[in-house]
């Protein structure tokens, strides 16, 4: 279990990949055992294309931005039901994490991708179905479980920004277009030269395309919408 203030010790590590123009982002908070100067290391599954690669050192150390700070806060407040609260200037607020919690690791997961991932279009991946739209959402917000249907079926995702009428989301679901299916299924004939989508892509979405979380529960209950 950590304890820390809003003097947040969390730094991102950009570890180059010789020759292949990206770098894997893990995240790194240094603290100490006693004299020692030690550091807690959580790799991520996110790739970073940014940044001149070819000037890249083997690593690159980052400090958390106010956006990374804000939204892992933000989601650790929605995992425990809790609100965020803003923290007043010149007073002191302290968190406890557990580093080695799955459910922790998952955040830092979406805020890597949130702050690294390449931002993808996938209007051409989306179900219009007008059953789905009169149960849309009419305002997200930044740490909001939301649902797309795809043409891969119903998949969870998290808001992790919003301007405007657009959206961006980490999708907690890979969205698969196999050969097989893009032969078999007419819907996906439109989209055969698409890769597929991974856990933890970041997309690019409109607000009458996001679905409520009850679309996409792994754990159905009484409230959610069954399909």
């Amino acid at each position: 279990m950590l304890e820390f203030s809003e003097e947040i010790p969390f730094l991102w590590r950009l570890s180059a990949e010789s020759g292949e123009g990206f770098s894997l982002v893990s995240m790194v908070v240094p603290f100490q055992a006693g004299s020692q100067n030690l550091e807690h290391t959580i790799p991520t599954d996110v790739i970073s294309f940014s940044g001149d690669h070819e000037k890249l050192s083997d690593e690159e150390t980052l400090e958390w931005n106010e956006e990374d700070i804000h939204l892992f806060l933000k989601l650790l407040a929605v995992r425990n039901g809790e609100q965020l609260v803003s923290i007043p200037q010149n007073t002191t607020q302290t968190f406890k994490v557990d580093l080695n919690d799955p459910d922790t690791i998952e955040i830092v997961n979406i805020v890597a991708a949130a702050g690294f991932g390449m931002t993808l279009t996938v209007d051409d991946l989306l179900v219009a179905d007008p059953g789905d739209l009169q149960q849309g959402i009419t305002e997200p917000e930044t740490g909001m479980s939301i649902t797309l249907h795809t043409v891969d079926g119903y998949k969870r995702g998290i808001v992790v920004g919003v301007e405007e009428d657009e959206v961006v989301c980490v999708l907690l679901d890979g969205i698969k277009l196999g050969s097989q299916r893009l032969q078999l299924d007419p819907v996906l004939a439109s989209v055969q030269d698409y890769a597929d989508i991974h856990v933890h892509d970041l997309v690019v979405v409109k607000t009458h395309q996001l679905l409520p979380a009850r679309y996409s529960s792994h754990s159905p209950a009484s409230s959610d919408t069954l399909h």
